[in-house]
């Protein structure tokens, strides 16, 4: 056995002069009392919770008769130690196609504890789900936090604070350690060398936070001290933002639930052995309060036994089994014991095949405990897997085949470094054991006779403890079934929501009779976070991307809380489409296969799926065009009911061509590329490079001459079809950044209409491509009949009238053209004038008044393309993933819109001879001039030189918009007959809506 002690106390050590030193010096272990670990912070043993409702499999889904179970004791009254009753699964096997929630106090599922007559609980079918998830997550909502004014030590209960006042004993608090600039710096983590680090492997401030969620048991007025029931982990320190105390105002969480006695079980494809199509987690504790797993069996999950999520503390999870996990072996895989929460004792578990058998998740705050655990034939490490972990004990764990690692690690540990502070191993055995802190805050490794946790135990419990302590084993069974009842349980269905689905009226897009107009949501295609704290701010928003065991903004995307933001920025429209790569170690653009599968999340979850059979370039199995990724189509057909059920419009794009043009590192682990797919598709390997290390694959990857590809290409377009064809609210176009020759474009949508016809159903189409590909699309008469909305953000007309238009038939990206004709690569032309947008934008209005016309701004905002009579203007470069409509006077304008003009929108179009002077004011108008929208971008007033109608005869109201701060004004309306004045309130751009009462 290999043992390393590479130690630090108080300095930088280099590993070498660490293990020079470390058969001569004995690190001092951190003051930290571990024993505070598990149900009721080692304060109590596991209650025995009578069974109160007794519960027999229906052979069929038992999903909604669980729920009903688990409901019912849930609304019983609780007894005065928190319980109000376990539901008792019969011996048999209960079949789950959804997910069980437990999320009431006082609930314990439990199952037969007959050995030979077991309690199975079977995830059946696809999805990448939690079987049984208890509490939910999301983080408390708290009072002011007040500043922590004196440096508190590792392992301090005592904190002094700026003001006590309004704290009281017994009061829950969040206490928060900044991860300030200074302190990043002092660790060395904004120092990593290479591509896109800042975004991939430096630390950025806020990004990791610990979080204490702690109970005040004292307060010392005079000394302004809040004394906590449980140790801090990590100093805080005044130099490096020292830290706060919150009081918490809703705790959200639930306490005293326990699942026992069963065996978890999910189903996958037995045809392919590393299938991941099948339920990832069994158990999910999260926002919870003395909770435990115990006597639990977990089979054939991707990722955990159990998970225990950073909300949640005082848990304990004993005497647990991970066994035959199915999945690749690859990262974010087989974590079979993962702890991110605090206060939790793993104890007595068993972990088979794993990647990281008993592992640290993100900011893990502690104290927790790894006790008597073992890892058999592991695949890979244990320990802490993710950065900056604090105050963790591993004792008598053993890892056969593999090492356990709490150190400075930027591969294994998706790019964390410094992966765990303040922790100890314990007499501990594995292939190695690999421990390094950063200064001041040691990982210590120690071989001793006595157990480390024993000992704290029976010191603050006294020795009592030690022969009725939660690590001693427990033979045989003790749970009473008294007071048990059957009851029947009908699940009630649930009403299906109304749908809002879209129309094109007068080339607008119209829900419920009014005009969608506003902002966009584009998806994001690469980059990402662990952390949740800044997810949402530096990764955008994807609904194709997985996080595993996290939900929210950046993360795996809570679906109804992004089209509650649509809704909230005023963006209705959302572009989505495939990633540019699975695996985000790819985004330093390096262009080396990977030496392993230890991909780094969140993962952009792309439309094929894997085929369980040799290595693609990331280090996971090759991709099968002929089968499909269930949860990429899956996620895409939720969230376009989603945008259904809110009126919102996906704009969805089938492929993404960024893969096969450009940088080769775009198309490394493409899954069009024979080293990364077990189809036929015609294309040699090694891959011929063209100058500058590029490639340039679009006229091959979209050339359906070739037999195998053309009919993998039909069949992508025949199920993207079958997701979302019958959606509403979805706008499908074949791809965006340039999308293939003429004749793939033809090839499209004669598939489209193949599938049309064979189900008696049309889809919306959007045509997203060059200008010339564009043209000759429309020129076609059968073909133009399917196009329904017109994208022309790859085409603008410049300022000198000269016109930006990138050829489709050149197998160039869009933004390596703007190269040649601009002299630096950009992903849009420069900016041009509000006239020059207006004109490019009406030329295609005028020739299709009943097609939506889409086009980028120019860097004029969304006005001019409104004026010219287009239905969507994009305010940011889409292609490069970002959102837009966020300037305060875009939103603005966007609101305005939206507010008085959405019910009459669809009956305006452009008018000549309206107004005078056609360069510098347009106009929108209804047939009869009941509505009317100008647009002056310069002088003192606007000449009519047409009527406007008065409806019924009756007067004209006018209101004012001015674009440079949003604001609005009464207008005073005199003559509106031909040659008509009407005075602006200015010389500059403003926007006069006129209409008659």
């Amino acid at each position: 056995m290999i043992r390393l002690r590479l130690l630090v106390c108080g300095v930088w050590l280099a590993m070498g002069a660490a293990s020079l030193r470390a058969a001569v010096e004995e690190p001092t272990l951190p003051p930290i009392d571990f024993s505070h670990a598990g149900y009721r912070g080692g304060d109590g043993a596991i209650p025995e919770v009578p069974s109160v409702v007794r519960v027999k499999p229906s052979g069929g889904d038992d999903t909604a008769l669980l729920q009903a179970a688990i409901d019912h004791v849930g609304a019983l009254p609780a007894r005065g130690d928190g319980g109000r009753g376990a539901v008792l699964l019969e011996p048999g096997r209960f079949r789950v196609s959804g997910s069980l929630q437990l999320r009431a106090d006082g609930v314990v599922l439990r199952g037969s504890t007959d050995p030979q007559s077991p309690s199975v609980v079977l995830a059946t079918g696809v999805g990448r789900r939690t079987l049984i998830q208890v509490g939910h997550q999301g983080a408390p909502a708290t009072a002011r936090a007040v500043p922590v004014m004196a440096d508190a030590a590792v392992g301090a209960r005592r904190l002094r604070v700026d003001d006590v006042t309004g704290f009281a004993t017994g009061d829950r608090v969040v206490v928060e350690r900044p991860s300030t600039a200074e302190w990043i710096a002092a660790l060395g983590m904004n120092t990593d060398k290479g591509n896109f680090v800042a975004d991939r492997t430096h630390w950025k401030p806020g990004s990791r936070n610990l979080v204490w969620d702690r109970t005040i048991v004292a307060i010392d007025v005079p000394a302004k001290e809040l004394e906590l029931n449980a140790p801090i982990t990590a100093a805080l320190e005044q130099r490096f933002g020292g830290g706060s105390v919150a009081k918490v105002t809703d705790a959200r969480i639930v306490r005293h639930v326990g699942i026992e006695q069963l065996v978890l079980e999910s189903e996958f494809a037995a045809d392919r052995p590393l299938d991941e199509e099948h339920s990832w987690i069994a158990v999910a504790i999260d926002s919870a309060e003395d909770a435990w797993v115990r006597k639990v069996t977990a089979r054939h999950f991707v990722s955990s036994a159990v998970r225990v999520g950073p909300r949640a503390r005082r848990v304990t999870v004993e005497d647990c089994r991970s066994e035959q996990p199915v999945s690749e072996i690859g990262g974010y895989r087989r974590l079979s014991f993962y702890v991110e929460g605090q206060q939790v004792l793993v104890q007595r578990c068993a972990a088979e095949q794993s990647v990281n058998g008993f592992g640290l998740g993100f900011c893990a705050a502690g104290p927790n405990v790894f006790l008597d655990c073992v890892a058999r034939e592991a695949k890979g490490a244990s320990g802490a897997y993710e950065s900056w972990n604090a105050g963790t004990l591993f004792e008598r764990v053993t890892i056969e085949g593999a090492a356990l690692r709490l150190t400075r690690e930027m591969q294994r540990t998706q790019g964390g470094g410094w992966t765990a502070g303040n922790s100890v191993v314990w007499n501990c055995r594995a292939e190695a054991i690999e421990v390094q802190g950063p200064d001041g805050a040691p990982v210590v490794e120690r071989t001793a006779e006595e157990s480390l946790y024993a000992s704290q135990l029976a010191k603050r419990r006294g020795n009592a403890a030690t022969r009725a302590a939660p690590n001693q084993r427990v033979e045989g069974n003790a749970l009473h079934l008294a007071e048990v009842s059957e009851l029947q349980f009908e699940p009630t269905p649930e009403a299906p929501k109304p749908v809002h689905p879209l129309e094109i009226v007068g080339g607008r897009f119209v829900v419920d009779g009014r005009v969608v107009w506003g902002g966009q949501f584009n998806s994001a295609w690469w980059k990402g976070q662990q952390s949740p704290a800044i997810a949402a701010e530096t990764s955008g928003r994807s609904v194709t991307r997985f996080m595993p065991g996290r939900i929210g903004r950046g993360l795996t995307e809570d679906l109804e809380q992004l089209a509650a933001d649509m809704i909230e920025r005023d963006m209705p429209f959302y572009t989505g489409g495939p990633g540019l790569w699975y695996d985000r170690r790819r985004d330093d653009h390096l262009k080396i296969p990977r030496a392993d599968g230890n991909v780094w999340a969140p993962f952009y979850e792309l439309p094929w799926a894997r085929s369980g059979q040799g290595v693609a370039w990331d280090g996971l199995s090759k991709y099968d065009l002929a089968r499909f990724n269930p949860w990429y189509f899956g996620r895409m057909r939720e969230f376009a009911r989603v945008c259904g059920e809110h009126g919102l419009v996906l704009h969805y794009n089938l492929y993404n061509t960024h893969n096969i043009l450009e940088t080769f590192a775009h198309y490394v682990e493409y899954p069009w590329r024979t080293a990364n797919c077990i189809n036929d598709i015609g294309l040699p390997e090694p891959v011929k490079l063209d100058p500058k290390e590029t490639v340039h694959r679009s006229d091959v990857i979209y050339n359906v001459d070739h037999p195998g590809r053309r009919a993998l290409h039909r069949a992508y377009i025949f199920h993207t079809l079958d997701q979302l064809g019958d959606q509403p609210n979805v706008v499908l176009s074949l791809a965006f950044q340039f999308a293939g020759p003429l004749a793939f474009q033809e090839f499209f949508l004669d598939t489209v209409a193949e599938w049309e016809r064979e189900h008696g159903r049309s889809v919306t189409i959007e045509l997203i491509t060059s200008k010339d590909i564009t043209d000759a699309i429309l020129a076609d008469p059968v073909r133009a009949r399917q196009i329904d909305v017109i994208d022309m953000r790859y085409w603008q007309r410049q300022p000198d009238g000269t016109l930006w238009a990138p050829r489709g038939d050149v197998n160039l990206a869009f933004r390596e053209q703007n190269t040649v004709l601009f002299g630096k690569g950009v992903d849009t032309p420069p900016d041009t004038t509000p006239l020059a947008v207006y004109r490019a934008v009406r030329e295609y209005r005028d020739r299709f008044p009943q097609k939506p016309i889409v086009a980028w701004h120019g860097g004029c905002g969304p006005i001019p393309v409104l004026m010219a009579g287009g239905a969507q203007a994009l305010m940011r470069n889409p292609s490069a993933g970002q959102s837009q409509g966020g300037a305060r006077d875009d939103a603005a304008f966007n609101r305005w819109v939206r507010d008085e003009l959405s019910a009459v929108l669809m009956r305006m179009a452009p008018r000549d001879g309206w107004v005078a002077e056609p360069d510098t004011a347009w106009c929108l108008a209804d047939d009869r001039g009941e509505n009317v929208l100008i647009y002056s971008l310069a002088g003192e007033s606007i000449r009519l030189d047409r009527a406007i109608d008065k409806s019924d005869g009756g007067a004209t109201r006018g209101v004012w918009f001015d674009p440079k701060n949003g604001e609005t004004k009464p207008a005073k309306i005199g003559s509106t007959v031909a040659g008509a004045v009407i005075v602006k309130p200015s010389t500059g751009a403003w926007a006069l809506r006129v209409w008659g009462i």
